[in-house]
């Protein structure tokens, strides 16, 4: 993965290359991370045990990303592309202003330096219960691998690692479900022997309501942040509609494949529940605890190695994200707003460099015990998506009111979402569940944006801003003024992920060759087999006249983008 960084090396010149690489990484390759960039240690841990506790709701925390970029394909793919930023914030101070870009900029980044950390912490930590290393241990290789590649390729580096970690797990998930069904007796034999309302979404404490409330959820975070990089980072809106529809696929396929093997836990391993392994609620354990009953010695290796890169596939995202903040919204909008483009990536690339290291050093204060921190920074997440989220897509969609409307729905959203957890939940002792958790700061974050917009309409320079703004959104994007030469094709990138796959395919057969006769050898050599045509077949689809053409020193600037 390290190594991808150094490769992408080559076509680093400016720093929206950097960025969001010069808006030329292929929307296949930009989708396919967009779907990695959705899991981490938890997709394997909380929400498997989630699935093995209350059945089959618990393939919607998966499936319900379907209608969030349905949402994305109608309406904010074409948004976010033509909106022609480099980061999310940026686009908050062409819609919004000076004062609500300042606030949004101080808020996103330092908080989300700091969820970051928690996520380098939760995968340090249950890879550490799994391999039997010291936390400290993995904390820091594995922050340094993510620093290492995203300092490196930048943008470019982010989406074909995430690509190649999507060819590394998806194959062995796949594996995983077939032979967790085997091992059940089959599906009917599955559904014959599940606990009575398993196959009810309705049934139980999450119903209904739950659906749509983390529906909403789904919608804000995966038409934000980090899924919003990949929409206006595409060449034009119809790349980026592509990536929602691609990802609408994926989802819809990996949530049978991923959440199967928890649920049939349920069935074969019904003591895993209550049984201590280590983690916070054993059940956590059900996406593990399969492959290690159905898979053979090596193929858990692989999978502990795809769940790793699964992880790190969300961690790189993270760090992107909030090296655009750094770099490009404070940075240069505040201390340098001049900086040449050359400067702009050596200023992108040191900032990444920095923001990798700070999230290595909290994740070690983390492991020494800060248990307590670790709880409350989960809680604190839930005061930033829905009520930072929902603005800012509400923005796209609504053209009135203040300048001030996007900051009055963020502080009533907080300040809902802290009385929630810290007064209903933990003072009064009400248990409210994730239901109200997310619903009540959507409902009150809605409310506090509508109110100014129906009270309040933009004036004086903010009113010209505003109509400047959206009619940037009525206007196609421009392949020829506003895109730069290609640096690396089409058919360059699929060779690209064709040779690295073969690879990683290859490589396997060396599991085969020390493989126990007889079942577990013949399920290892399918894998390894299977990997490497997969590998073989992105190497010929790439085979043509086009090839990957480093930038040369000295080329022409890019087009500066349509204002």
């Amino acid at each position: 993965m390290a190594g991808v960084g150094a490769f992408f090396m080559r076509f680093m010149r400016v720093g929206t290359d950097f960025l969001k690489g010069g808006n030329r990484v292929e929307w296949w390759v930009a989708g396919m991370a967009s779907f990695m960039s959705g899991f981490s240690v938890w997709t394997f841990t909380g929400g498997a045990g989630f699935a093995y506790r209350q059945g089959v709701i618990g393939v919607f925390l998966m499936a319900l990303a379907v209608p969030a970029f349905f949402f994305g394909y109608i309406v904010f793919a074409t948004c976010w592309r033509r909106s022609r930023v480099t980061t999310v914030v940026e686009y908050i101070r062409s819609r919004f202003g000076e004062g609500t870009h300042k606030t949004f900029s101080w808020l996103t980044g330092p908080s989300q330096l700091m969820f970051g950390s928690v996520r380098l912490f939760a995968l340090s930590s249950f890879m550490s219960v799994a391999l039997g290393v010291p936390v400290e241990y993995l904390v820091i290789i594995c922050g340094l691998v993510v620093l290492a590649y995203t300092s490196l390729g930048g943008y470019w580096a982010v989406c074909f690692t995430d690509m190649f970690q999507f060819m590394f797990l998806f194959p062995i998930a796949c594996m995983l479900m077939v032979l967790s069904l085997s091992n059940v007796g089959g599906l009917g034999n599955f559904v014959a022997h599940a606990p009575q309302g398993f196959f009810n979404p309705l049934a139980g404490e999450y119903g209904w309501l739950f659906l749509i409330v983390y529906t909403i959820s789904q919608t804000t975070g995966y038409n934000n942040f980090g899924n919003a990089q990949r929409y206006f980072c595409a060449d034009t809106e119809k790349s980026a509609k592509r990536i929602a529809v691609l990802c609408m696929i994926l989802f819809t396929i990996g949530s049978g494949i991923f959440y199967l093997p928890p649920l049939i836990a349920r069935v074969v391993l019904p003591e895993l529940g209550t049984t201590a392994n280590g983690l916070r609620q054993p059940s956590e354990a059900a996406y593990i605890a399969m492959g290690m009953r159905v898979l053979p010695p090596g193929m858990i290796g692989v999978l502990l190695a795809a769940m790793l890169a699964s992880s790190m596939a969300s961690l790189s995202a993270h760090n992107h994200i909030i090296t655009g903040i750094f770099a490009k919204d404070l940075y240069q909008g505040y201390l340098r707003r001049n900086a040449s483009d050359r400067h702009m990536l050596k200023a992108s690339r040191i900032t990444s460099l920095a923001v990798g290291f700070v999230m290595i050093g909290i994740a070690l204060l983390f492991a020494q015990g800060a248990s307590g921190i670790f709880t409350l920074l989960f809680i604190l997440e839930s005061m930033f998506l829905i009520p930072l989220g929902l603005p800012l897509l509400y923005g796209f969609l609504i053209k009135g009111g203040p300048w001030w409307s996007a900051v009055c729905a963020y502080i009533v959203g907080a300040i809902t979402s802290l009385f929630v957890n810290f007064y209903l939940n933990r003072h009064l002792g009400m248990g409210l569940n994730e239901t109200y958790l997310i619903g009540i700061p959507a409902i009150t974050t809605t409310i506090a944006f509508l109110i100014p917009v129906m009270l309040f309409k933009p004036t004086g320079e903010f009113a010209e801003r505003v109509d400047a703004f959206f009619r940037k959104l009525d206007t196609p994007i421009n392949k020829e003024t506003e895109l730069g030469a290609v640096g690396f094709s089409g058919r360059g990138q699929l060779a690209l992920v064709g040779k690295v796959t073969t690879g990683m395919g290859l490589a396997c057969f060396l599991i085969v060759v020390v493989s126990s006769p007889g079942r577990d050898r013949m399920i290892t050599a399918i894998y390894a087999l299977v990997t490497t045509l997969v590998g073989l077949a992105f190497v010929a689809a790439g085979r043509g006249p086009q090839a990957a053409v480093p930038i040369q020193k000295g080329a022409e600037p890019i087009a500066k983008l349509v204002e």
